[in-house]
């Protein structure tokens, strides 16, 4: 093996251009599987950083329409008291909360967590202590830990902050621990800082009490030798007992026991999966035109093969050679390759739109260079083993005696042949599949959100109830806001509104009909929910359909009102007017009824895919909260008006954290950014799988027509005319091309049906996509196919019959 390696660096540095062309290819390919490989890695099959991972699991309670989600505190509790499948559970959700003191206000993420879920995770603090069960009980000293970064920069690792006092969201809490920086809490896209008990914030402690309040995510710790499915069947037995105890909030609720890994994952595992599959096929078409390279170069060494078989070299002996020769082009490529995956998992961290749990943490790891060490000697062995197979199989003695053309090369012909038409089906399923994302992503695109995102800005603000616990307070502070951005240089339009649509925040409302009880105590109304001012449906250029808007009458001492969306008023009221219907809402304890006095246009709420949602409309003085955003629209220049509007929010409360400045196009970026990043990486694997087998195509095809010299000359000196000659050629390639775009049909077919839960307005096998693919890469291939026929038309019969 020592002498085939060496013999196969000597060979391989005398063809210096066929050896570089070879690597570049291959490394192209194995650099983008091992950077995509390392994202799925480092995001699905990498251990979680917990202690006794593989046991821990997500429990989430779940009605028939959704896919589930969070719990109530309540039902937390009772889950936690009545399983036996479980031994160990805590439980979390996320928050910004507010820092002052210790240098300029600002909103930190957080994490609101039971006592138990740190010690769950297997967490060791870096100082200080864990949570213990009384820090969450009502009338106890607030308490906090903080992360080492948090410590870092804004404590200057002040080893006596252990034990001191912090003002969180305007409260004095005792930071009781710091949390090293290598745990992540990955179970959050953004980078917790703080942790604080669930019922530290006055909202969270409302809602600990309330049953239908589902804000949690839950995480139990199996028993040992408890299986999943046992823990499913306790778990739905007792979501069913709570059903039957509260009829109210829990009729129509399940249970559901993931893996907490498969858990945080769910939301993109299909879209890493399609990546992953894509540029695994544009290796495949990488190795085809590897191969057929090598079957070319290897009629060149026909000869050579053939002195050694008749020396009596074995035909193993022989294969083996040439596998030693591939397989050093392939560590060679793998080497460039991970050079190439550094730079490529970099940039996609950095380029990638969506909020992927733990995507901070991958890298080029160990397991990963396996991964690469594996793909490389398979690539090798795989691009190798054809040609291997096909020039040892040649006689010698034919050979020798043929020696200026050599046997092989009618052999390897069809192997060629059938090479291409595999890169050209497995180019056609890559194509049919970029099709449908970006066809997908067009019609994204179009959607209407409901609202004009154009010239307008927002910036979130949360007011600490610690200093406006008063909903006087709050509305006051509001108010004053409001007139004082009305008057701002440049804004033609401001209001103010609980949540933004497309922000990814939203509330939910239940409520009732005024004369019209629901038919069943299971069946619930509810609603999206805002409160907002009297400008928002003009500021964010939200048609009025009938009715009125709110105005600055509808005051906190005025008779309650609400306006409700088009799709509202379709699905509550389908025959009737609901204008000056009366609805009770659940929200708006101890007061009376609100009357409908207007309709408004529907609006996208959390995704632009989504099916529309009933949405009401209240204003902010009758349902008062603490946190508001603040919507301005901009005569001309929107980012403009930023620094006044937070100038405006500083001079009213120089106290107050100030929200990240926004433009609305922003979120409706986001809301196509996903789509739009897995459109365009599939896009670019699919470019390079088309440049692939076009490239492939005309190298066969070139070499064919050197290797039919002859034949074509006698052809043109019987007469043949240049026409004659390409067509000859062209219709070779048709043939190819023919019969992989029929494989590739078949093949994209059965693909694409993975696509549909990534497709928004578009069949996986939507007829004009395919239709669009295939003329695409039959022109491609048609030009492909056109230059070396081109080239066949030059032959000169007299030189092509003197050289034979």
């Amino acid at each position: 093996m020592v002498h085939d390696f060496k013999h196969a660096i000597r060979t391989l540095l005398k063809a210096p251009g066929f050896t570089t062309a070879v690597i570049v290819v291959l490394a192209l390919g194995i650099g983008a599987n091992t950077a995509i490989f390392s994202i799925v890695y480092g995001v699905m099959l990498k251990p979680l950083p917990f202690a006794d991972a593989s046991r821990l699991v997500a429990i989430e309670s779940m009605t028939g329409h959704d896919r589930g989600g969070t719990c109530s505190f309540p039902d937390f509790t009772d889950w936690a008291t009545q399983s036996t499948t479980v031994d160990r559970m805590g439980g979390y959700t996320g928050a910004s909360v507010a820092v002052t003191g210790h240098g300029e206000a600002t909103n930190l993420s957080a994490a609101l967590v039971t006592p138990e879920l740190l010690s769950l995770l297997g967490v060791s603090p870096l100082k200080g202590r864990l949570f213990q069960p009384e820090d969450d009980r009502r009338g106890t000293a607030g308490v906090a830990i903080i992360s080492e970064s948090l410590w870092q920069r804004r404590f200057s690792r002040d080893a006596a902050i252990v034990g001191r006092g912090v003002m969180f969201e305007g409260q004095s809490f005792t930071i009781v621990g710091i949390l090293p920086a290598s745990f992540e809490f990955p179970i959050q896209t953004d980078r917790v800082e703080v942790w604080l008990p669930v019922g530290a914030i006055p909202l969270t402690a409302q809602w600990k009490e309330v049953r239908g309040a589902r804000f949690l995510h839950a995480i139990g710790h199996l028993r040992a030798g408890v299986t999943l499915a046992r823990a499913q069947s306790e778990f739905e037995t007792i979501a069913a007992r709570l059903a039957t105890a509260y009829p109210q909030s829990n009729s129509d609720r399940s249970a559901r026991v993931t893996p907490l890994q498969e858990r945080l994952v769910r939301d993109f595992k299909l879209g890493l999966i399609v990546l992953l599959c894509a540029v695994t096929a544009v290796l495949l078409i990488a190795c085809g035109n590897v191969a057929n390279l090598l079957l070319a170069r290897g009629i060149g060494r026909q000869r050579e093969l053939a002195i050694r078989a008749a020396l009596g070299a074995s035909r193993m002996r022989l294969i083996r050679q040439l596998l030693t020769e591939s397989v050093v082009l392939a560590a060679v490529a793998g080497i460039a390759g991970v050079l190439i995956a550094l730079w490529g998992v970099a940039a996609l961290i950095a380029a990638s739109p969506v909020d992927i749990p733990r995507l901070r943490e991958v890298g080029i790891d160990p397991s990963v260079l396996a991964f690469t060490m594996i793909v490389s000697l398979v690539t090798g062995v795989l691009f190798g083993l054809v040609p291997a197979l096909q020039l040892s199989a040649s006689h010698a003695g034919e050979t020798l005696k043929d020696a200026t053309r050599g046997s092989s090369g009618a052999h390897s012909a069809r192997t060629r042949q059938m090479l291409v038409v595999a890169e050209v089906a497995l180019s056609l399923m890559l194509l049919t599949s970029a099709g449908l994302l970006v066809r997908s992503l067009i019609g994204l695109g179009h959607v209407n959100p409901g609202f004009v995102a154009e010239r307008a800005v927002a910036m979130e603000l949360s007011l600490p109830e610690s200093r406006y616990a008063d909903p006087a307070a709050q509305i006051s502070f509001y108010n004053r806001l409001l007139a004082d951005m009305r008057v701002l240089p440049g804004v033609a339009a401001s209001a103010l509104a609980t949540t933004l649509p497309l922000s990814g925040n939203d509330l939910g409302v239940g409520f009732t009909v005024e004369g019209h009880p629901p038919p069943d105590s299971r069946t619930r109304l509810s609603a999206v929910y805002f409160s907002v001012s009297p400008d928002y449906f003009t500021t964010m250029g939200i048609p009025v359909l009938k009715g009125r808007p709110f105005t600055d009458h509808d005051g906190a001492t005025a008779p309650g009102v609400a306006i409700i969306s088009d799709e509202m008023a379709r699905k509550y009221w389908p025959n009737e007017d609901p204008i000056g219907k009366r609805l009770v809402l659940r929200l708006d304890k101890n007061k009376g009824p609100r009357e409908v006095v207007g309709i408004v246009g529907d609006v996208k709420q959390s995704e632009l895919s989504e099916q529309t949602r009933p949405a009401m409309y209240t204003p902010y003085p009758q349902a008062p909260l603490p946190f508001m955003a603040a919507v301005v629209r901009a005569q001309a220049d929107p980012l403009a008006i930023g620094g006044a509007l937070r100038a405006a929010v500083t001079h009213l409360d120089p106290d107050q954290p100030l929200g990240e400045v926004k433009r609305m196009d922003e979120y409706l970026a986001k809301a196509i950014a996903t789509p739009r990043f897995t459109a365009a990486l599939v896009g670019s694997f699919a470019g390079l799988a088309l440049v692939l087998a076009g490239v492939g195509l005309y190298g066969v095809m070139a070499f064919s027509v050197v290797q039919r010299h002859r034949e074509i000359g006698i052809r043109m000196a019987l007469g043949a005319q240049a026409t004659d000659v390409r067509a000859l050629i062209v219709s070779q390639a048709l043939r190819m091309g023919t019969l992989g775009i029929g494989a590739g049909l078949i093949g994209a077919l059965l693909a694409t049906r993975v696509l549909q839960d990534l497709l928004f307005g578009v069949s996986a096998t939507d007829p004009a996509t395919f239709a669009a693919v295939c003329v695409m890469l039959l022109g491609v291939l048609l030009v492909a196919a056109y230059l070396p026929a081109r080239r066949a038309t030059r032959v000169d019969p007299l030189v092509a019959l003197r050289a034979d």
